[in-house]
């Protein structure tokens, strides 16, 4: 099951990126060793990203991706400052390097971080950036004097263009950037206290709903006087297993199954957040995801229509 309409081009990608790991870790122990170990970085992340956004892919302490890519980007962006005071140039393979780690870190950021200029922005460059990498890199003339190369003067002949294996898999990079900002990441990443504190919101609500649904009625039925006993022992043992109920199973309300297949989705849900609330997992928010295949779990609104599956086995 997938949260993308059509998650293949999510899968050609991975593909690509798993290639161009291995291309570049093989690099991992030659001269350009550093640049080489920074664009790895940058594919383990956007393999996990784009896993994330096909399949659902997800692991506890993810929080801490975000702080680890802007760690391994401020460590990027200096050693390029230091390669432009002593070299006087950056380069164009720490300059790529080091923006792309900005990007992963820009995508694991939650989503109130991420605006929609901006994003706009960092696509259009990234598909100029792919275009670049697949049209080659310019090589030099070995022919041309050197007296002309000092002066700035155009050669004589058109310098080569070099396409390889580095060209390549630089490309699929950018192209598998461009892909996740135009979908958006689904695998966004809140910080651990953030997601201890909506699941601590969402299992208090649940609880409530839990204790008012058991809560007996105020009036009875008087026919005998044995009737109105009887309905008192019954009334006084349901308010006693009512707070037991919401204290033991608070995420999984007894007429999660039997309610009708229509729910009507509340400020800040998520596919996610409706599957842990009815069915007390959300790792069954893939058959509301198959239910309604044209919504977006991160668009949901207040008061908008849900259809609900049966509650899956798994």
């Amino acid at each position: 099951m997938s949260s993308l309409p059509f998650p293949y081009p999510a899968v050609i990608l991975i593909a690509a990126l798993a290639a161009a790991l291995v291309f570049h870790l093989s690099r991992a122990s030659g001269p350009q060793r550093l640049v080489h170990a920074a664009y790895a970085a940058a594919a383990l992340g956007l393999f996990y990203l784009l896993g994330a956004a096909a399949f659902g892919w997800a692991f506890e302490g993810q929080g801490a991706l975000l702080w680890a890519y802007l760690a391994l980007f401020v460590l990027a962006a200096v050693v390029a400052t230091r390669r432009r005071q002593t070299l006087g140039a950056i380069g164009l393979p720490w300059l790529s390097a080091t923006i792309q780690l900005g990007v992963v870190a820009y995508m694991f950021a939650p989503e109130s971080f991420r605006k929609p200029p901006v994003t706009a922005a960092l696509f259009l460059y990234f598909i100029f950036e792919a275009l670049v990498w697949l049209r080659g890199r310019e090589t030099e003339d070995p022919s041309a004097p050197a007296s002309d190369t000092a002066r700035g003067r155009p050669p004589l002949f058109t310098p080569q263009r070099r396409r390889g294996l580095a060209e390549v898999s630089l490309a699929a990079a950018a192209v598998a950037i461009s892909y996740l900002l135009f979908v958006g990441p689904a695998a966004h990443v809140q910080s651990e206290s953030d997601s201890a504190q909506q699941e601590e919101a969402q299992i208090e609500q649940t609880a409530a709903e839990t204790t008012g649904v058991e809560e007996p009625a105020a009036e009875t039925n008087p026919a005998t006087a044995d009737e109105a006993s009887t309905t008192e022992s019954r009334e006084s043992e349901t308010s006693q297993a009512a707070p037991q109920v919401a204290a033991h199973t608070p995420v999984e309300p007894p007429t999660a199954a039997t309610e009708p297949e229509v729910y009507m989705a509340r400020a800040g849900d998520t596919f996610k957040s409706i599957a842990k609330r009815l069915y007390g997992a959300t790792s069954k928010w893939r058959a509301i995801a198959d239910a309604n295949p044209g919504v977006k779990s991160k668009k949901l609104q207040a008061g908008q229509l849900i259809m609900l599956p049966p509650a899956p086995i798994r």
